[in-house]
C-alpha cells in the first residue's frame, strides 16, 4: 500500500507532543523480544525509528547497547534526556536509508511505528547485511480496535472525513502494513522463522490526551491549519457524549524474523 514517506519529518516540530501523546508497548512484547533473538547481556540492537525513545528506553532497562536512529533531532534530543541514566545507549539522527553501519555487526534490530516510513525498495536487504547470522529484525505496530468501542468507531467516522478511509489509530491501513510486511518476510530468502504476534491492552486517556494523539499523527500535520483546526472541533462536538476516562482499546501487532 502507498505511504507518503515524507510524513515522517512532520514529527520532529512536534517532538514534545508526540512524547506526551504516544503511548509506550508492552512488556511482554518486548521480553518476546529479547527470547526469540537469544540476544547475550552485551548484544548491540539498532531501534530505527526511535522517536523520542520509548522502546529504546525499553531495551536500555535490559542492559544492551543500543542506538536510537531518528530523522529529527528534536526528537533525538527528548530520548537522549529520557536515556541519560544508561551508558550503553547512543543515537544518531538521520535516515535508515542513509546512515552507516557495520556488516553483521547487529544482533536485534527494531522499529516501532515506523518501518513503513522507510524506502522499501532496499531496507530488508540493508537489514539483512547489518544484522549478525542468526540476527532478528523485529518491527510492530499499534492501532486501535474500534470494533470494541464505540467511541473509536465516531472517531473513525470523524477521521475519514479529513484523511480519508481508515487513517488514523482507528484506521486499518497500520494492520494492512504489518499484514503486508508479514507476508514479505515470508516469501523472502533472507529471513525464516518469520513469526506474526499479537497483543492486548486497555489505557485510559484525557480528552485532551487523546486530541494531542490525533493531532501528533504525520497526515493530520499536513492538513492546513484551518482543516486541522476543524478537525479539533469536530472532536471536541464528538466529546459531549462521552465520559471520562475514554478507556481506548490497543492492539499491538509483532513481525519477527531470523536473518538466514
Amino acid at each position: 500500500m502507498a505511504v507518503n514517506r515524507e510524513e515522517r519529518r512532520t514529527f520532529e516540530k512536534i517532538s514534545s507532543l508526540y512524547d506526551r501523546a504516544r503511548i509506550s508497548y508492552p512488556t511482554q512484547l518486548i521480553d518476546d523480544i529479547v527470547t526469540y533473538s537469544g540476544i547475550r547481556l552485551n548484544g548491540r540492537i539498532l531501534d530505527v525509528g526511535c522517536g523520542t525513545g520509548q522502546v529504546t528506553h525499553l531495551l536500555a532497562q535490559r542492559g544492551y547497547h543500543v542506538t536510537g536512529l531518528d530523522v529529527g533531532k528534536e526528537m533525538i534530543d527528548v530520548a537522549k534526556e529520557k536515556c541519560s541514566a544508561f551508558p550503553k545507549v547512543s543515537f544518531k539522527v538521520g535516515t535508515f536509508e542513509d546512515a552507516t553501519f557495520s556488516d553483521a555487526s547487529l544482533d536485534i534490530i527494531t522499529s516501532g511505528m515506523a518501518w513503513h516510513w522507510i524506502n522499501p525498495e532496499r531496507r530488508e536487504e540493508k537489514a539483512y547485511r547489518i544484522l549478525r547470522s542468526g540476527g532478528t529484525l523485529a518491527l510492530f505496530w499499534s492501532y486501535q480496535r474500534k470494533e470494541e468501542s464505540d467511541f473509536v468507531k465516531a472517531v473513525g467516522n470523524v477521521l475519514d472525513k479529513y484523511g480519508g478511509a481508515n487513517r488514523g489509530p482507528a484506521g486499518s491501513k497500520v494492520r494492512q502494513i504489518s499484514d503486508t510486511l508479514y507476508k514479505k518476510l515470508k516469501g523472502s530468502q533472507s529471513f525464516n522463522s518469520v513469526e506474526m504476534r499479537e497483543y492486548n491492552e486497555d489505557f485510559e486517556f484525557s480528552k485532551k490526551r487523546y486530541v494531542d494523539l490525533i493531532v501528533s499523527y504525520g497526515w493530520v500535520q499536513v492538513l492546513s491549519e484551518e482543516k486541522r483546526r476543524n478537525l479539533v472541533d469536530d472532536l471536541q462536538k464528538l466529546y459531549k457524549r462521552y465520559e471520562e476516562p475514554l478507556i481506548i482499546p490497543y492492539k499491538y501487532v509483532l513481525v519477527l524474523a531470523k536473518k538466514s
